[in-house]
């Protein structure tokens, strides 16, 4: 189960990041209505189409930062936050947190919805609007996986019983590793075979456990990327697209790649909470 989160959470983030480049592409390039003479809907409208398509390009960066903040908070699933008062205590303030940056993404789509809006203003035929409209969702639902991946680990039940499988078995092989060291007349033979599957048993349940949470790659040597998945290695490539669109437009300024708090996010023990996966 944990492996295929992880699977899925990779999946989602592929889809997301296709689907933020066509959207950019379509606000930046996007045109419509062509007559005679080059004349176009874009070319008769009055909208200054680069500040048009930095403006997306600018939402989504910042939607992309929020949702990379969102994503590599400390896990709050864990047993501990459950049982215990100190791990309640934890869980509340990091679903605080976590509830604040999910309002933030929210008023980041409805900026996107607004910028769809004005290309439909100025005359974008509906069908394409429409596609623009499902790419939008495509976006909030990979997001929304995402989320659920991050809220909810596997059953507690199951975990515990890998835990305690993982723990409880290996002793009762020792009669084998008896009779295998009496069989080869070694008794490090059976040691080693005995130590072995217990470092076996207890290594595998570690790895799963670390997938739980695919997003913390301190965690583990498997863990997402996020922050070089979603910022650092896609914003080069949406700006080469800019450079292409509008060659002649001065170089693109924001501070969406800053690790800052967002401002709708309180004052509180992780309002400065860093991203992780630099």
């Amino acid at each position: 189960m944990a492996f295929a989160r992880r699977d899925r959470a990779l999946i989602s983030i592929g889809r997301l990041r296709a689907t933020a480049i066509e959207i950019y592409a379509a606000h930046a390039r996007w045109d419509w209505s062509f007559q005679m003479y080059g004349s176009s809907g874009r070319t008769k409208s009055s909208v200054d189409w680069l500040e048009h398509s930095d403006h997306v390009l600018q939402v989504l960066l910042n939607l992309l930062v929020t949702l990379t903040r969102y994503l590599t908070l400390p896990t709050s699933s864990r047993a501990r936050h459950k049982v215990t008062g100190f791990g309640q205590k934890e869980a509340d303030k990091i679903l605080n947190v976590s509830a604040q940056l999910y309002e933030k993404m929210m008023e980041e789509f409805a900026k996107l919805s607004d910028t769809c809006e004005k290309l439909k203003a100025e005359g974008l035929p509906a069908n394409e609007a429409s596609r623009i409209r499902q790419w939008e969702r495509f976006m909030l639902e990979d997001i929304e996986n995402m989320r659920v991946i991050k809220r909810y680990r596997t059953p507690q039940g199951l975990r515990s019983f890998g835990r305690m499988f993982s723990m409880f078995l290996p002793p009762f092989y020792a009669p084998y590793y008896v009779q295998l060291a009496r069989d080869l007349n070694s008794l490090g033979i059976g040691i080693a075979f005995s130590v072995v599957t217990s470092i076996a048993l207890t290594s595998l349940f570690e790895i799963v456990g670390q997938m739980e949470d695919p997003f913390i790659t301190s965690s583990g040597l498997d863990g997402i990327h996020v922050y070089q998945e979603l910022l650092s290695n896609l914003r080069p490539r949406i700006l080469c697209m800019r450079k292409h669109f509008f060659p002649r437009a001065p170089s693109f300024e924001d501070d969406a790649g800053a690790i800052k708090a967002p401002e709708s996010i309180r004052p509180g023990p992780l309002s400065g909470a860093r991203i992780y996966n630099e």
